[in-house]
């Protein structure tokens, strides 16, 4: 004889089946590991975002290049090895094979500080591949300190893979104060405000979505 089951038994049994089908999908639900950060008490530089697996990618210096001018929100995270000495106002950091790659503060919005090297950190935001001048590269290079020599060498534009951050995530404890963000003055310099580095840098981080 043939069993017929309530409707009741038929829609329950469904769900439970959706629900048991949806705890085994890879990170729906779960926060990726800069969110994991935050939640146990990293600092937040920027903006306070909230990043979930399977949404947001997770990926490393080395894995970065597929993301550059797509428009997708990843999670970066690795190594610092160097921080803009003047203001914070950028970052590199390193993967697990030494590759490298520039974090720029969106729109210069926050700045991190500058005794942030070697530390672990966590960004968010968009990748994307720009040429920079040489008046930005040497801008760039004073700010990390390089020799005069080397930097008087930069003769010719670059274009770069870059990323351009909404919010930089470090661990807290050890770390200066960053640098206040400036009032906004009326510049009185006859140079045009869209050729100088500052201006640029602002260029960049406007087009990154």
């Amino acid at each position: 004889m043939k069993m017929i089951l309530p409707r009741a038994s038929i829609c329950a049994s469904a769900l439970a089946s959706i629900l048991i089908a949806s705890a085994f999908l890879p990170g729906c639900t779960h926060p990726t590991r800069a969110q994991f950060d935050i939640d146990r008490g990293w600092a937040v530089y920027g903006v306070r975002i909230e990043t979930t697996r399977g949404i947001d990618p997770e990926v490393t210096p080395e894995q970065l290049a597929p993301y550059a001018d797509t428009g997708t929100r990843v999670v970066l995270s690795g190594t610092i090895t160097e921080v803009c000495r003047t203001m914070g106002c950028w970052l590199d950091i390193a993967g697990s094979t030494g590759a490298t790659v520039r974090i720029m503060n969106k729109d210069h919005a926050f700045f991190i500080p500058r005794n942030a090297r070697g530390r672990g950190v966590h960004a968010i935001g968009y990748a994307v591949v720009r040429e920079q001048s040489v008046e930005m590269l040497k801008h760039l290079a004073q700010d990390a300190g390089k020799p005069q020599a080397q930097i008087d060498a930069i003769t010719e534009p670059k274009s770069s893979l870059l990323f351009i951050a909404d919010s930089v995530i470090l661990p807290s404890g050890g770390l200066d104060a960053p640098v206040a963000i400036p009032v906004a003055e009326t510049p009185e310099a006859e140079t045009p405000a869209a050729e100088t580095p500052a201006a640029e840098a602002s260029t960049i981080g406007a087009v990154s979505k």
